[in-house]
């Protein structure tokens, strides 16, 4: 092959990129990205276990409680050789809020790198919206299989940016609730407040995020990609008869 030839048959930058986006596609398990509903469970059972010690024994022995109750359901999963991923994330988790909890003295503080984590999440999933680059859009592009052309046109677009902005408000939405009760000192309604605005308020979110993109979106073409021979074979007849014109 001539290096002219090499040339033409080189791919570009978006077609490296999409190429990269179709293998990760292919071998991305949503599960992996959401946990299912073991992790679900498990990511509940610390903040159970803190809240019911804290009131029946005090904030040392919740603390305890908290820490033992996640490095228990680690050991489950080594034992039955599940993935860990969701689990460690769980240990480093709590580890850290039964720190802050220990060092300020105060029970309610256990929660509070949830709270700020779910302000940071707000603000950038809300900034991301804005500026018009929406966070829920990169996403979906890892998971759908959908052409470049359908993810740029302007009504995917405006439909991504208003579900980036709706996933916003749900980040500031527990960051408002739960912040609310920790500064009312209000221990037992925060820890359930925490379990039911978690998963559950996070899985009902991604149950109404597809279809109100696939309904948004209805009307806009499939762009199917033109299968590689069918482009290789019109670009050499353009090629031939740009070289014999008629």
């Amino acid at each position: 092959m001539s290096s002219l030839d090499k040339i033409r048959h080189a791919p570009d930058a978006d077609t490296a990129i999409q190429e990269v986006i179709a293998a990760r596609r292919t071998s991305m398990d949503p599960k992996d990205m959401f946990g299912g509903p073991r992790d679900w469970v498990d990511q509940g059972l610390p903040t159970f276990a803190f809240v019911l010690a804290n009131v029946i024994w005090g904030l040392d022995v919740a603390i305890r409680a908290a820490i033992g109750t996640v490095l228990v359901l680690v050991l489950v999963r080594l034992v039955m050789r599940e993935t860990l991923r969701h689990a460690f994330s769980g240990v480093f988790g709590v580890a850290f809020a039964a720190f802050i909890a220990k060092k300020t003295g105060k029970d309610e503080n256990f929660f509070l790198p949830g709270i700020i984590t779910n302000l940071v999440y707000g603000f950038v999933f809300l900034v991301s919206a804005l500026v018009r680059k929406p966070l829920v859009g990169a996403i979906m592009r890892a998971l759908m299989d959908k052409p470049k052309a359908w993810h740029d046109h302007p009504q995917v677009r405006r439909a991504m940016t208003e579900v980036t902005f709706a996933w916003a408000a749900v980040f500031l939405l527990r960051f408002s609730v739960m912040e609310a009760l920790r500064r009312l000192d209000l221990t037992v309604v925060l820890g359930v407040a925490k379990i039911v605005m978690g998963y559950p308020l996070y899985i009902a979110a991604l149950l109404l995020t597809m279809p109100y993109v696939k309904r948004r979106t209805a009307s806009v073409p499939s762009f199917e990609p033109v299968a590689e021979g069918e482009a290789e074979a019109g670009g050499e007849d353009a090629a031939e008869d740009a070289e014999h014109p008629v």
